[in-house]
């Protein structure tokens, strides 16, 4: 393997170089692909970057996504993809090499102008950024126990369920192609609108249509049918040892059951001790609170873990003037984004 040699700190935007510098680092995810992050970036209008340091021990990284701060022309802010953006490090890399290549990448974000930065913490790496605070709860279905065990704690109310669909013979299917990316659109959006979820949580079929073509992370879309009719869908990715629930929807008034719930189950059979996979991530509720959709993952996964954000205003006086005018007590970062 070619050794990646950087000066200090450099930014990254390329795809092969993204693709090579990944390539050192000790853990990476599918958050930070750049086929993702890429795609992440056009959605939000903002452009995708690998921040790389280099420390005597070894490397730290971070993928962001700088965007223009409205009515600014001096000032940008960064954020994290949808999803859960570990820091990347090295394996050798120490505890001081890595609080020291964070402290540059900080530096450097405020050389360019950069005013703040939000980003999801991942549960897999050997380090969180250093001012990460628990926000919330997500689950994880453990993927190395035995079907036995997994039978066991599954919930009965989703075991009952899980059953009486199969009876009435809803069935679970793979439908990557466009009319099933489709069909699955108009359910997830469906599903959104009904949560009352932010315009964040919408996306257009061209961005699963994207989505389902990063073959690196093996993405898949499993949805179930009755009678012919799509009634309900799921996209799963993965990288490394970690499967991931990314996006869900199901219609309502149609069937007895809940039919996600079908997939689900049919998922998590197919990846117990035999697929290399430790964990199925499921997420938690909206914004990380314990609400009736985290409830319906616990019934699933009972692994809980904690979930972290972090928030860092780079350039606090020009934070605070862009912030003035909006209410300090609503819980949103940057707080400039609210409206």
């Amino acid at each position: 393997m070619t050794e990646f040699s950087i000066e200090e700190v450099s930014f990254i935007s390329d795809a092969l170089r993204w693709q090579e510098a990944l390539s050192q680092f000790e853990y990476t995810d599918f958050y930070h692909l750049f086929d993702y992050v890429y795609l992440e970036a056009l959605r939000i209008n903002g452009a995708p970057k690998l921040i790389v340091v280099n420390t005597p021990s070894g490397l730290v990284g971070l993928s962001i996504i700088l965007r223009k701060i409205p009515g600014e022309r001096k000032y940008f802010d960064a954020t994290a993809v949808y999803g859960y953006n570990g820091v990347l490090t090295s394996l050798a890399l120490t505890p001081e090499d890595f609080h020291s290549g964070i402290a540059k990448i900080k530096k450097a974000l405020v050389l360019r102008g950069c005013v703040s930065f939000f980003n999801r913490e991942s549960n897999f790496t050997t380090y969180r950024l250093p001012e990460a605070v628990e926000s919330g709860k997500i689950l994880a279905v453990d993927l190395t126990q035995t079907p036995e065990a997994y039978q066991k704690s599954l919930a009965e109310g989703h075991r009952q369920e899980i059953k009486s669909l199969r009876k009435l013979n809803y069935t679970v299917i793979k439908s990557n192609d466009y009319q099933g990316i489709k069909d699955f659109h108009d359910i997830y959006e469906q599903t959104m609108l009904r949560r009352g979820a932010k315009t964040d949580y919408l996306f257009s079929i061209n961005y699963f249509v994207s989505v389902l073509k990063i073959h690196s992370s093996g993405p898949d879309l499993r949805t179930v049918y009755h009678d012919g009719k799509m009634v309900a869908g799921a996209i799963f990715t993965t990288r490394g040892d970690h499967l991931y629930y990314q996006f869900s929807g199901s219609l309502i008034g149609i069937t007895p059951y809940p039919a996600i719930k079908l997939i689900m189950d049919e998922v998590i059979r197919e990846n117990l001790g035999k697929s290399g996979k430790r964990h199925l991530h499921l997420g938690g509720g909206l914004g990380g609170s314990e609400d009736s959709l985290y409830k319906f993952k616990y019934g699933f996964g009972k692994t809980v873990l904690p979930f972290y954000t972090t928030n860092w205003i780079l350039i606090p006086d020009v934070y605070d003037r862009l912030s003035a005018q909006f209410d300090a007590a609503i819980p949103f970062f940057p707080r400039y984004r609210i409206a």
